[in-house]
């Protein structure tokens, strides 16, 4: 299979992280001055700040892309939730399948310019904005003022940024409760772990893989992975349900699952925790339609088949210390 095909099979989230990444190194590379990329701990339509040095500029960025044109244009497709948030630049970018590298043309648009020279429709009953760009633009088109070579992109990017200034913010775009949540249990992992003096924690950038992060272990070089999930009770009794996107899920025997338990009543995370590898979920769960569920019973009493995994939340990093130095069977 020659590379073209070989990509073409590809999923459309893998070829999408490597436009990404190529954006930033672009920015980074082609800059003159000291120029940083931040990436997101919680996807929030945001894919990165960038930031230069020497001057604090910053730019909220949302990048897109495609590996091909269809009849001469370069189209893209964003959801009107996605652009909500009028304060993000955004980058559309074309990427060469064989040599995986950008052609030299992009675009930098504001939100206002999105909607102004998008298509505006839905699928599935979402509002989606869809752009379509002659590739390569023609002199003297709408396009043209938008365009930008990637050896500027950095200085453009920055000139373009829509952030208010700090005087008169804009009101913020809060999260859904269920995502709020889950967010704060990624943080809440992340703080227990980093208690563990030997375990040293890593975040997958962009977060598109069962193993949201990895943790090692210093003194081993053992690695593990981990995926966070959270129920939420509203008191110390009832259940509570952790779903996966059965599509999206890959039962590796390299990666845990670490669920949390928020009580409402706490306004807070209790005691209560399991730590299950995810090669064991398809023999625990349940399947409905494209999710898989699995349904905890944080006090539920003992005996079930979730007995093994359960832990104590606050000791999560000597758990897993244990298991690396081979002192447990698993790290519950």
């Amino acid at each position: 299979m020659d590379r073209a095909r070989e990509l073409a099979t590809s999923s459309k989230r893998d070829l999408g992280q490597i436009i990404e990444w190529q954006v930033w190194s672009a920015m980074v590379g082609f800059s003159d001055r000291i120029t940083h990329v931040f990436l997101p701990l919680d996807d929030r339509g945001v894919d990165g700040i960038l930031r230069r040095l020497d001057d604090d500029a910053m730019c909220a960025i949302q990048v897109k892309g495609r590996t091909s044109l269809h009849k001469g244009e370069l189209q893209v497709v964003l959801r009107d939730v996605a652009i909500a948030d009028t304060n993000i630049t955004v980058v559309v970018a074309l990427l060469d399948p064989t040599t995986m590298t950008l052609h030299e043309t992009v675009f930098v648009l504001d939100v206002a310019s999105v909607n102004r020279l998008g298509s505006h429709t839905t699928n599935n009953g979402a509002r989606i904005v869809e752009l379509a760009i002659p590739y390569p633009h023609k002199r003297g088109s709408r396009w043209e003022r938008h365009a930008c070579r990637l050896s500027g992109l950095a200085d453009r990017v920055l000139s373009a940024s829509t952030a208010p200034p700090l005087v008169a913010p804009l009101a913020a775009i809060p999260p859904g409760p269920k995502d709020l949540v889950g967010h704060l249990a990624e943080l809440e992992v992340i703080r227990l772990l980093g208690e563990g003096v030997e375990l040293n924690t890593f975040k997958s950038f962009p977060d598109i893989e069962v193993a949201e992060y990895l943790v090692r272990h210093r003194p081993s070089g053992r690695i593990r992975g981990v995926q966070v999930k959270c129920i939420t009770l509203a008191g110390p009794n009832g259940h509570g349900m952790v779903n996966f996107h059965r599509a999206a899920f890959r039962p590796s025997p390299a990666v845990d699952v670490v669920v949390l338990t928020y009580r409402s009543d706490l306004h807070g995370f209790d005691e209560h925790a399991w730590v299950i590898p995810a090669v064991d979920i398809p023999t625990l769960v349940s399947t409905k339609g494209a999710n898989i569920e699995l349904m905890l019973h944080p006090a539920g009493g003992y005996g079930s088949k979730f007995d093994r995994y359960r832990t104590v939340r606050s000791r999560l990093a000597e758990h897993y210390t244990h298991w690396f130095a081979g002192r447990a069977q698993q790290p519950r």
